[in-house]
This record gives structure tokens, sequence and C-alpha cells, in this order.
């Protein structure tokens, strides 16, 4: 039977591989993951762990969620998703890529697109 602390440190690790997988389908380098993330290197995403709760975990699952639903629009087209992150977006009034780098875009691309999948 695993302990509170061994479940803490799975969940964790499992937010930041997936918080990495999900920087990558986007098209977002490692500096601007980090940035995103408000952490000083991604390097250290992949030895350590995210805490869920903290707010570089929050900001992760909010990344995670934005490409979740841009997976769902796009029946999983990596390249159109990398596409739309790239070009400016009128609907947006910028460009997401730039965007998600501050709190408050990362807030907008994420009610943008989960807008979008909920009229489908």
């Amino acid at each position: 039977m695993r302990t509170t602390s061994e479940k803490t440190v799975k969940q964790r690790m499992i937010l930041a591989k997936a918080v990495l997988a999900a920087a990558e389908r986007l098209g977002l380098t490692q500096d601007q993951l980090a940035l995103i993330l408000s952490i000083d290197s991604v390097k250290t995403l992949t030895s350590l762990e995210l805490d869920p709760t903290s707010k570089q975990g929050e900001l992760a699952l909010t990344l995670i969620r934005i490409t979740i639903s841009l997976d769902a629009l796009t029946g999983g087209d990596t390249a159109w998703m990398q596409h739309f992150m790239k070009l400016p977006n009128k609907l947006t009034a910028d460009i997401p890529m730039e965007q998600i780098q501050n709190t408050q875009g990362l807030a907008t691309i994420l009610q943008f697109v989960e807008g979008l999948q909920a009229k489908l």
C-alpha cells in the first residue's frame, strides 16, 4: 500500500511530464515554458516534481487544458495546433503563443479555446 507522500510524489512527477508533453504539442520552447510557469528552468521539471496546488502547478494545469481543448478542436492535428499558437488572432487580440506568457493571457486563451469547444 502506498503512503500519502509516495502518491503525492507520483502525482507531481506526472504533472511535470504532462506539462512538458503539452508544451511540446503546442510548439513551445523550454524557455517559453519556463516563462509561463514562472520557473528558472524547464530542465528542473524533468528531474523534479510539480505540485498541482502550487502557483506553477495551476499554470501547468491551465496549459494542459488549453492543449486538450485544441487537441479536441483539431482532431489531434499538432501542426494546426502550433499554427494557431503562432499566428495573430483577431478574436483574442494577439498571438496566443505570446499571450500565454502571462497569467491573464493564459486565462484568455483557455477561455477562448474552451468556448470554441463548447460550441461544437
